[in-house]
């Protein structure tokens, strides 16, 4: 499972005391496919941990809306849509931690 949290752009991660709320998950099975969709970068590490701008969210919030509705995956998706849409919403980028 992959972890999204929500982190301002200006906010530096490693700052003491940083609180950060966790906003949903996706497995790799949604990721890759995804990835392969052209919704996520393909250099993007399901794997690592990493840390997607507010602009880079609000991107791919817009290139998955545009996107014709896939019957694969669609609770998944629809999910990741909404994890992008509260980024977006609030003016933020994501963190994502894989486990």
């Amino acid at each position: 499972m992959l972890d999204f949290f929500l982190i301002h752009d200006s906010q530096n991660p490693s700052s003491k005391g940083l609180v950060q709320e966790r906003v949903g998950g996706a497995e790799d099975d949604l990721f890759f496919q995804l990835q392969h969709e052209g919704i996520l970068e393909p250099w993007f590490d399901y794997y690592s941990k990493f840390r997607w701008g507010s602009e880079v969210v609000a991107r791919m919030h817009l290139k998955l809306q545009r996107q014709p509705h896939a019957t694969a995956l669609q609770k998944e998706r629809m999910a990741f849509t909404e994890i992008l849409r509260k980024a977006v919403d609030t003016k933020c980028g994501l963190m994502g931690f894989g486990d």
